[in-house]
């Protein structure tokens, strides 16, 4: 059996293509999702997995519409609809802070760009999807260091601390006004347990002497602040 007859039976809507379709769906989408979680953004792999599935799902949905009933429809209906219809999840990841910050952006084009991957993988556009996978992944992971050089100049850091359950706010408040930092906002990060408190924070440096590359370190070095991690967008 020849390559070229291969493809062209994957191509066609049947148990084996359906399964495989899935299969590159729920990979691509965790792998782009796991590069996310580990800098513990809002949407991690379990999201972006879920997104990928779900829009590779609604293609093959209006593929076999379109070829089960003799009714004249447009299987990629569903679809459009899925690259219209992610916007809510993309708004939900998109936070304007106090200080009229906004983060998210990159998290809300993530999910848009992994819905259309879902996409490619349900149309049977198995290349196609894989090489956006390489893409999207490339440009969240290793161009992070490139757009490090203009985040630099900012003057607000967003990250992620732990600190001891009984270390009082005023007390870190305290403490980021010594090393001449300003809190923002603050929320918490997941649920609070005997051993840390974990909030997502946004400070302003006020001190003109205390440079960016030294304000995790100042952080930890707080009495009661157990772990520190810069976010990115």
């Amino acid at each position: 059996m020849s390559f070229a007859i291969i493809v062209s039976y994957l191509r066609e809507l049947n148990i084996v293509s359906l399964t495989l379709r899935l299969l590159i769906a729920m990979i691509c989408g965790g792998l782009i999702g796991a590069s996310r979680g580990k800098r513990q953004h809002a949407a991690g792999m379990r999201t972006h997995l879920l997104v990928c599935l779900g829009a590779a799902s609604c293609v093959m949905v209006g593929q076999f519409i379109s070829e089960t009933f003799t009714a004249a429809s447009d299987p990629v209906r569903m679809a459009a609809q899925v690259v219209s219809g992610i916007g809510f999840l993309g708004a939900g990841s998109i936070i304007v802070t106090g200080k009229n910050h906004i983060t998210g952006l990159t998290t809300a084009a993530g999910l848009w760009a992994s819905a259309c991957m879902g996409i490619a993988s349900g149309a049977g556009f198995y290349e196609g999807a894989v090489i956006m996978t390489i893409l999207i992944y490339i440009s969240l992971v290793t161009l992070n260091k490139l757009d490090e050089k203009h985040i630099k100049s900012s003057n607000v850091i967003t990250a992620y601390i732990e600190i001891d359950p009984d270390l009082r706010m005023s007390s870190l408040l305290t403490g980021m006004a010594e090393i001449g930092l300003e809190l923002s906002t603050v929320e918490q990060f997941g649920r609070d347990s005997n051993e840390f408190c974990g909030y997502k924070i946004e400070v302003d440096i006020v001190n003109p002497n205390l440079k960016r590359s030294q304000v995790l370190g100042s952080l930890g070095e707080i009495e009661g602040v157990q772990f520190v991690e810069e976010l990115r967008a």
